[in-house]
């Protein structure tokens, strides 16, 4: 019980989708034709990067990747799904004297993709995307300006989709005056042709003065790329957004809170087969229940809101004084093909995979 209160402080399992109340489902579900969780498919231990304190990973491609900023803040270790180390690398541009990683992720070939900044050989401050081979050999860099990323991505083209914001302040000698419709969260890039596509403004995203810092937070949002599209996930105003790769068309929509649950999400995946999926948990004061479940996102193009429906027998409430019911969902860390890689009760320091079988049928 003790280690399983520890565990859980580390991980962002519960963010605010403060949107989330006025959009409500009114569709009701057929009961035999909820999507299925299979039985555990696999399970792994990562006992050297997830304990009580530690710096939170991240699964991406077939890997958890952690950067260790205890030790040096470029260095990025990369386990595989049995829970072995496989790769160790500084990931620093050549030109760069000093750096550290904001974040990182996990090539679509075996190596890491990491997002960061520091100083150049020339004296400047440079924000950065770094590559590197399955050997962790730095091979491609891209500078981002005045952009600041939070998350990436690799797409199937090696081409990397990068969520964040502008830093440039009134001081700076480059500073240009623009309002938030201007300014661009999430942006394309190409290691050798550099920014290639700039898509979703700040200010479509919310009038609010602290969005950027909404935006930053790795667990209010969440970026996925997947087989022919890119996936953003913003907690902050519950909308999920969907980029087609080939044509760079963009689809928008509000996500619909399932009627009766309350708003908060632990996780969101996208699977080889294109499919979505999102963590929910909340607590209620009332009856002192916390209540966790897995959802499948359902996204149709011509309808503006997105459904979340259930997958029948990860729904589950208990009393958080108590351990819970073994199995119990907590987190989902993302997907490993078209199976999810996820946190239950009984994982220890480790995950399990499983896979959601047939889509729900939605009726009016």
């Amino acid at each position: 019980m003790k280690i399983r209160k520890q565990f859980l402080k580390t991980i962002p399992l519960t963010l605010v989708f403060a949107g989330f109340g006025a959009v409500t489902s009114g569709q009701e579900l057929s009961e035999q034709n909820l999507p299925t969780l299979s039985p555990t498919l696999h399970t792994a231990l990562y006992p050297e990067v997830m304990c009580a304190g530690c710096i939170v990973p991240h699964w991406d491609q077939g890997y958890l990747v952690h950067e260790e900023f205890d030790r040096d803040p470029a260095v990025v270790t990369m386990y595989d799904r049995v829970g072995k180390k496989v790769l160790e690398a500084r990931m620093v541009p050549a030109d760069a004297v000093k750096a550290s990683v904001r974040a990182a992720g996990a090539t679509r070939t075996g190596g890491i993709l990491a997002i960061g900044g520091g100083i150049m050989t020339d004296g400047s401050s440079q924000r950065f995307v770094v590559k590197s081979d399955p050997t962790g050999h730095i091979t491609q860099s891209v500078k981002t300006a005045d952009f600041y990323p939070q998350q990436a991505c690799e797409a199937t083209d090696s081409t990397v989709w990068v969520l964040g914001y502008e830093t440039l302040s009134r001081y700076d000698p480059n500073y240009r005056d623009v309002s938030d419709e201007e300014k661009n969260v999430l942006r394309h890039y190409s290691f050798e042709k550099g920014l290639v596509g700039s898509f979703v403004s700040l200010g479509s995203i919310s009038k609010s003065r602290d969005v950027s810092m909404q935006i930053a937070h790795p667990g209010k949002t969440f970026l996925r790329c997947g087989k022919d599209r890119v996936a953003v996930l913003l907690g902050a105003t519950a909308e999920y957004i969907e980029i087609d790769t080939s044509t760079e068309k963009l689809s928008r929509w509000r996500v619909a809170l399932p009627s009766g649950l309350g708003e908060k999400t632990s996780g969101f995946a996208v699977t080889e087969e294109g499919r979505s999926f999102v963590g929910l948990s909340d607590f209620s004061d009332q009856d002192n229940r916390r209540t966790t479940g897995l959802y499948e996102l359902k996204a149709d193009s011509g309808t503006p809101v997105a459904t979340l429906v259930p997958v029948a027998g990860t729904i589950t409430k208990y009393d958080p004084s108590n351990i819970a019911p073994d199995g119990t969902f907590f987190y989902l860390w993302g997907a490993d093909g078209n199976e999810l890689v996820m946190q239950r009760q009984g994982d220890s320091w480790g995950l399990s995979w499983a896979r959601v079988t047939s889509s729900a049928t939605v009726s009016n």
